[in-house]
């Protein structure tokens, strides 16, 4: 619509001029179109407008969630552990090493794909994912992972920043949904079990363990031998230009590493954490036979590994210490002698003997009836 003068009729060049430039007349006050319109309307050239209205979020959660996928704080918590073994593939940083970081990277999709439903939010990126893979139990088992790893991430860096805040933000929104849940795993499992009987013992032997692969140095790669004393002639005649060691102490040089940093740290570690997991089932809880050998192979696993890597180091004799008392209560799991478990109480009473059938129980010193009568008169006592 053009903008004229009042008074001369003339077509304005700026609409926001205030006098023609023609006439000099005040020009009337201009007024910009409406910027929303109606579909389908049709101004004076024939062209068709749109509506353009901007679209309102219906979210009505917390303000730090409105941009999260599924506003859940489960999927951010995902994201910083993606992070983390994102940055752990850098040689400088540590990492659970690439199996189990191929594990928390398929079990992504399950957890996602489950709070997407929950939030009843469509996903094409998750949802061929199959509801059976998304149970209650595979989220329970990816949080319980998360907390396993969170050793082997220890380090001075930001990488174990990113995966403790990720682990903390999957268990404190998953803990009523999975764990603390009327049907959730968290019933099955009482953390005083550790301190009854003999399984203080493996607490204590998994702790020391777990203290000695992670604090103390295991292997020193890089390490120069002792040195031995060996004439100029020796040497000459072996092609060596230099003694092997300069430093009158030997042994010097070489990169420390934990028992985290070795290969399989991290499944021994895994291992180890699971036995104190299996030893928390409530005795009344129904579990398959052969779960009671799964500490025995752990512990057979691990006493393999520490052998394989054993030196005169304070970190593997620590830990050989530590499997002693694991290895104790992980046999007497397998061979059925917890002291916590009920007795089996389904073997029948032995039948009685049928020589005594028809006769009185037994009296109170233990024999039978028949038995209980003043001792025969001998003929050589009779007067």
């Amino acid at each position: 619509m053009e903008h004229r003068c009042l008074e001369c009729g003339e077509a304005a060049a700026e609409p926001r001029l205030k006098y023609c430039e023609n006439c000099g007349a005040k020009m009337p006050e201009f007024k910009p179109p409406p910027l929303v319109e109606t579909e389908g309307a049709e101004d004076g050239g024939g062209a068709v407008s749109k509506a353009r209205v901007p679209k309102k979020s219906t979210y009505t959660g917390p303000k730090w969630l409105e941009h999260v996928p599924a506003h859940s704080p489960t999927v951010l918590g995902v994201i910083l552990h993606l992070l983390a073994l994102g940055l752990s593939i850098l040689p400088t940083l540590a990492g659970p090493g690439p199996f189990w970081s191929f594990v928390m990277v398929l079990g992504v999709l399950p957890v996602v794909a489950r709070e997407y439903r929950l939030g009843n939010e469509p996903n094409p990126l998750v949802d061929w994912v199959p509801e059976s893979f998304s149970s209650p139990s595979v989220v329970a088992a990816y949080a319980s992972l998360s907390v396993a790893l969170v050793l082997p991430m220890l380090e001075f860096s930001i990488q174990p920043l990113l995966w403790i805040g990720g682990t903390l933000l999957v268990m404190l929104d998953q803990w009523y949904k999975v764990f603390a849940h009327p049907e959730g795993v968290a019933p099955l499992f009482e953390p005083r079990q550790l301190i009854r009987g003999q399984r203080v013992l493996a607490l204590a032997g998994i702790a020391v363990c777990l203290l000695s692969a992670l604090i103390f140095t295991w292997v020193v790669e890089g390490e120069v031998a002792q040195a031995t004393y060996r004439t100029a002639a020796e040497r000459v005649r072996a092609g060596e230009l230099r003694p092997a060691v300069d430093s009158v102490y030997g042994g010097a040089g070489g990169l420390k590493l934990t028992g985290m940093e070795i290969p399989f740290g991290s499944t021994v570690e895994v291992g180890l954490l699971a036995i104190l997991v299996m030893l928390m089932l409530k005795p009344e809880v129904d579990r398959p036979v052969w779960l009671r050998f799964v500490p025995a192979g752990v512990t057979v696993i691990s006493l393999a590994w520490v052998l394989v890597n054993m030196g005169m180091k304070v970190g593997p004799i620590l830990f050989l210490a530590g499997l002693l008392p694991v290895g104790l209560v992980s046999a007497m799991q397998a061979i059925g002698r917890d002291d916590l478990l009920p007795a089996d109480d389904s073997a029948e009473p032995p039948p009685p003997d049928p020589g005594y059938e028809g006769m009185d129980g037994p009296t109170e010193d233990g024999y039978p009836p028949e038995y209980v009568h003043s001792p025969p008169e001998d003929e050589d006592m009779r007067g």
